[in-house]
C-alpha cells in the first residue's frame, strides 16, 4: 500500500510540474511582420495652386494593430516630389505621417502618387491639382497673327 501511495504521489508531482511549464507554441503573441495602419486620407486634391508656391501636404496614419510598426520605404512616382516620414517605430494607437512636397514650377494639371511600405503591406497615396501659369511669363501675340 505504501508503494501505491508513493507511486501516486510521484505521478502527481511529475504531472503537476510538467503542466505548469509554458508551451511557447500555444502562447498568443502579436505578429510583428503584419502591419495594420489606417490613413486619414489616401487622396489629396490641392485644387489650383500658384506657380512656384509651396505645394506640400502631410498624410496622417494611425497604427491600429497591437504591435509597433515602422515605415520601411517611401517611393514617389517621379523626381518632382520629395518626401519625409515618421522614422522609427510607431506604437499601437499612435499616429505617424508621410509628407510630400511637389515642385510647382511646371504649369498645368498634375496627378502623382507615393508608395508607402509598412511591414509587408504597401499603400498608395495620391495627390493632384493644377499649377497656374507663370505670371512672369509673357504670352504675347505675334504681330502677324490673325485673330478669328
Amino acid at each position: 500500500m505504501k508503494i501505491f501511495f508513493g507511486l501516486l504521489l510521484t505521478f502527481f508531482l511529475i504531472s503537476g510540474h510538467s503542466y505548469g511549464q509554458s508551451n511557447d507554441s500555444n502562447q498568443q503573441t502579436p505578429e510583428l511582420s503584419k502591419s495594420d495602419v489606417s490613413f486619414k486620407e489616401t487622396v489629396y486634391n490641392f485644387k489650383t495652386v500658384d506657380f512656384n508656391s509651396d505645394v506640400s501636404h502631410s498624410f496622417i496614419f494611425t497604427n491600429t494593430s497591437h504591435a509597433p510598426v515602422s515605415i520601411s520605404r517611401v517611393t514617389p512616382s517621379c523626381g518632382c516630389t520629395t518626401t519625409d516620414y515618421t522614422k522609427g517605430p510607431i506604437m499601437p494607437g499612435k499616429s505617424g505621417f508621410v509628407s510630400i512636397k511637389y515642385d510647382s514650377t511646371r504649369p498645368g494639371y498634375f496627378s502623382k502618387s507615393v508608395t508607402v511600405v509598412v511591414g509587408d503591406e504597401s499603400y498608395t497615396l495620391i495627390f493632384l491639382g493644377t499649377v497656374q501659369s507663370n505670371p512672369n511669363e509673357k504670352t504675347s501675340t505675334p504681330q502677324n497673327a490673325t485673330h478669328y
